[in-house]
């Protein structure tokens, strides 16, 4: 369930497919079925509001689907990739169960990241947001994954990658889900940022 990657990671996915002679993946790596998730995610709520780092770079994001915003920040210490913060409203039916939705973030790590996660639990304006974090061996798949299996058969692996992501829980308007991806040092010096952020939602 997690949203888009890197624009050029998606590029290279392309190029890749074309080399080993495998269809191209025409979406990100584990993003939602819109089609199957459309009555949920349509559900007529409030929007929420947060404010974002003004040194984000905002990104375009479809239109419909679960993916609400995205934001590109710059690299930090010797990390030469920088890293992307995702905003997501799956409605405010089951798809926004946060076990679930966080299993799915673990389980692009190498090993079971989840049991070892640092979780927290905040309370601003009056809503629980609770943040998990990992980190670890980063899988970006590349093709889709064949019916029978776990993975994908070609995947772009990411050593010393970090997540850290929360669920920002409303009493009328569903779950949230915040998630900043991407190298180590860019994670952890993003990481008041994204923090302020989920603290300013309302």
């Amino acid at each position: 369930m997690a949203g888009p990657r890197l624009l050029a990671i998606l590029r290279a996915a392309g190029a890749l497919a074309a080399i080993v002679g495998l269809p191209a993946c025409n979406k990100a790596p584990a993003e939602p079925d819109h089609q199957a998730g459309s009555e949920e995610a349509s559900t007529a709520v409030a929007p929420l509001l947060w404010d974002a780092p003004g040194a984000w770079a905002k990104l375009e994001v479809r239109r419909t689907g679960s993916e609400r915003a995205a934001y590109r920040i710059d690299t930090a210490g010797d990390d030469t990739e920088q890293a992307q913060a995702h905003v997501y409203f799956y409605g405010t039916g089951s798809k926004g169960d946060p076990a679930t939705n966080f299993k799915a973030w673990f389980d692009e790590f190498d090993g079971n990241v989840g049991a070892s996660a640092a979780r927290e639990t905040l309370a601003p304006h009056g809503l629980r947001i609770e943040t998990v974090e990992v980190s670890g061996t980063y899988k970006i798949a590349l093709t889709p994954t064949p019916r029978g299996r776990k993975e994908s058969p070609v995947q772009m692996v990411k050593k010393k990658w970090r997540l850290y992501g929360a669920v920002v829980r409303t009493p009328d308007r569903g779950n949230w889900f915040f998630e900043l991806v991407g190298p180590d040092e860019t994670v952890q010096a993003a990481r008041s940022a994204f923090r302020a952020m989920l603290e300013s939602a309302r």
